[in-house]
């Protein structure tokens, strides 16, 4: 009798899980991805604030583009690296220009100079860790003068997406265990009427005529104990 309530509780148990695996697995992926826009979203911002603030900087008529770099850098909380048209590293939040190789063959960079906006994510060898980086072009009357771009690391969408995970996997856990739980007390209510027809039957092998049992399911199970009563009586 184990083994058939075994075989009512093992596919809610396996339905259970599959359906959390799946629900842990789509609200992962979508939390990731909505961080990331998010992410994205607030760089570009602050790369169009850069590129403004910029702009007297590349025409000579303020601070240098290294100097407003690691200003903006510091209010921001950000890396931001002002670019020449021709790839150039003319200032940085993090490191000086002057040992930086040229820019120009970075994604976000080619990009922003044939659409005006790129967007890149890698791994930083300076930071060594995952950066997102959104690049804008600098412009004086429709003319490219620069490239700013403004950089943060995705630890912080991993680590929430990590921390989200381990949720999962707990609640995961949790409710299998209930759902084990709760499968075994169904089937065995399911089947206590079969157990009730098998004792009375053993019953009726071993002399002890007349053997009756009481089911009130209108059922196929309450149907065949009201065949088994009418069996026992005649």
């Amino acid at each position: 009798m184990r083994s058939f309530q075994w075989r009512i509780a093992v596919p809610i148990i396996v339905l259970i899980v599959v359906c959390m695996t799946a629900l842990g697995i789509y609200l992962t992926s979508s939390m990731r991805n909505t961080q990331l826009d998010n992410l994205r979203f607030h760089l570009e911002q602050e790369a169009k604030i850069t590129a403004e603030a910029a702009l007297l900087s590349l025409l000579g008529q303020s601070e240098s583009p290294d100097t407003l770099a690691k200003k903006l850098g510091k209010e921001i909380d950000s890396r931001v690296t002002i670019i020449a048209p021709d790839g150039t590293v003319l200032g940085d939040s993090i490191e000086a220009p002057a040992i930086m190789e040229n820019h120009a063959a970075r994604p976000e960079v080619k990009d922003a100079l044939a659409t005006g906006i790129g967007e890149s994510t890698r791994y930083s060898v300076t930071l060594t860790e995952q950066m997102m980086y959104v690049a804008v072009t600098v412009k004086n009357q429709d003319a490219v003068i620069g490239i700013a771009r403004v950089a943060l690391p995705v630890t912080m969408v991993e680590e929430n997406v990590s921390h989200v995970t381990r949720i999962i996997i707990l609640a995961t856990v949790i409710i299998t265990v209930l759902a084990v739980l709760a499968a075994w007390i169904i089937a065995r209510t399911m089947t206590r009427p079969i157990r009730e027809l098998t004792k009375a039957s053993k019953g009726i092998a071993t002399g002890r005529l007349g053997q009756k049992i009481t089911i009130s399911a209108k059922d196929e199970i309450g149907q065949l104990a009201q065949a088994f009563n009418e069996m026992s009586t005649n």
